[in-house]
């Protein structure tokens, strides 16, 4: 903390702290990200009258002999040091704060734990790539006009955090994606427990390799999560043990679960009928029957079961949990029923790498006695190797597809189709969306089902630096 000890030595006023140079106003204090352009930002930010800068050490040394009335703090971290500064600043939190972190299902989790927490009554709220999300008639909150991301920048996280304690809310349960915790964006935030849920190939356009990604999914554990504090942990997923060990080095507790296995909370003797799942609960070895989840999918059961854990973790009383399951919601974007065309299901999903399409398209089977349709694609700029991949678990568990554009950004759309149509040759083409979506659901008979995956709870599509509007559910409902 030597950042925070040499300004309050300072004893300086500062009336904001900043990150982009472009925003500096008279007074500020400006925290330089490492970057190949960090000494030019910097100068950026003392033209435009920054008071205070944090900054690598050769920058510091660089521009304070012509700087005589500025301080200059020298960071060997100056994301990890953006976020001790933007605690220190916004300095109220929610007393209770969960954190989630995985590939898919962290934001079904972070909406069940905010309905559990509301079913007893208490302000609360979710945060993530929904945006900020609060209980009904507690808080308007639409004045903070966050982007929709998984993770906020250092400064936007601890103002929102400060936000909601000055509302009176005292329950979050927020997202933790990769990237943000690698850049350090959630530091400092003090969490009561923390959630993993899975790790499969996404991302490695950033992370680059697979033990890469998962050190960063690691840190909410290793660096953010206090010890003695609660993990809940998917005992499913192969990096369990591993993840298990950097826990039990922190003292944290450590609740497990399953759908498969063993665990301190499992999942036993599932029955999907129509839209809901029923299902027996074991915990820690207590069996709970008859339990009743009004969503699709068993992946839901695993999100289930991490949210109570969490909810547990949080004080949250086992009979209370039970008393909320039939009246949970899923959450827009996710295994969304939009409605029926000839007597068909149609469901929207966020699914956008091959594991999370692969979970889908098997949870849909159970409910499917004609063929299961599939339409997809895969976004521009972002790993190319999950392409194909997707294209082969089209093809292996549906039986008709049509692989269509995603979000293709600066990509020539029609490369991206061929590299998964390359993995499944029985697949139709029809580059627009929106006339794969309506072709997709004029071919619909009874008993099939259709899923439209990869842009979920997006109202927007981008092509090129343009973001076109776009919402598969809305494209559905011109068609039912």
């Amino acid at each position: 903390m030597q950042t925070i000890s040499l300004l309050k030595e300072a004893n300086i006023e500062i009336p904001n702290i900043r990150c982009d140079s472009r925003k500096v106003e008279l007074g500020d204090l400006f925290v330089a990200i490492s970057c190949e352009y960090a000494l030019h930002y910097v100068q950026q930010a003392i033209k435009a009258g920054a008071k205070v800068i944090v900054a690598e050490e050769f920058i510091c040394e660089q521009l304070k002999p012509f700087n005589q009335t500025i301080l200059f703090i020298p960071s060997s971290n100056p994301r990890l040091d953006l976020a001790k500064i933007a605690s220190a600043f916004y300095s109220q939190q929610p007393q209770t704060i969960v954190a989630v972190t995985g590939t898919n299902g962290k934001s079904s989790i972070v909406n069940m734990l905010r309905q559990f927490w509301y079913a007893l009554g208490e302000k609360s709220a979710s945060l993530g790539s929904l945006g900020l999300v609060v209980n009904p008639d507690f808080l308007n909150i639409k004045e903070l006009d966050l982007p929709k991301l998984n993770s906020l920048d250092a400064i936007n996280f601890h103002k929102t955090l400060t936000y909601l304690k000055i509302n009176d809310v005292n329950h979050l349960a927020m997202e933790a994606s990769s990237h943000g915790l690698d850049q350090a964006r959630l530091h400092s935030a003090h969490l009561t427990a923390a959630g993993f849920t899975n790790l499969t190939q996404d991302h490695l356009d950033y992370h680059l390799t697979m033990e890469e990604y998962f050190i960063a999914k690691s840190k909410l554990f290793t660096e953010i999560l206090p010890e003695g504090k609660t993990a809940v942990l998917n005992a499913d997923s192969p990096y369990f043990f591993e993840l298990k060990r950097l826990c039990k080095n922190r003292n944290q507790k450590i609740i497990s679960y399953s759908i498969k296995q063993s665990a301190d909370l499992s999942i036993e003797n599932i029955r999907p009928i129509e839209q809901s799942i029923y299902f027996d609960l074991r915990v820690e070895g207590k069996l709970i029957p008859d339990q009743i989840l009004p969503l699709v999918g068993y992946f839901q059961l695993e999100n289930l079961l991490c949210s109570i854990g969490l909810g547990l973790a949080t004080s949250i009383s086992l009979p209370s949990i039970l008393s909320a399951l039939p009246t949970l919601k899923g959450v827009a974007g996710r295994m969304e029923f939009i409605g029926k065309k000839n007597g068909a299901p149609i469901f929207v999903d966020y699914a956008h790498t091959p594991d999370a399409l692969e979970c889908v398209l098997k949870n849909l089977k159970p409910h499917t006695n004609g063929s299961l349709c599939v339409v997809f694609g895969c976004g521009g700029d972002r790993d190319a190797g999950k392409r194909p991949l997707m294209g082969q678990i089209a093809e292996k568990f549906a039986d008709k597809i049509i692989v269509t554009d995603d979000n293709p950004r600066f990509e020539e759309p029609a490369f991206i189709r061929k590299q998964i149509l390359e993995a499944c040759s029985t697949a139709k083409e029809i580059g627009n969306r929106g006339e794969a979506i309506a072709v997709a659901i004029a071919g619909l008979k009874e008993d099939d089902v259709l899923l439209i995956a990869g842009k979920g709870h997006e109202s927007g599509q981008i092509i090129g630096d343009t973001i076109l509007p776009f919402s598969d559910q809305n494209e559905v409902l011109k068609h039912i």
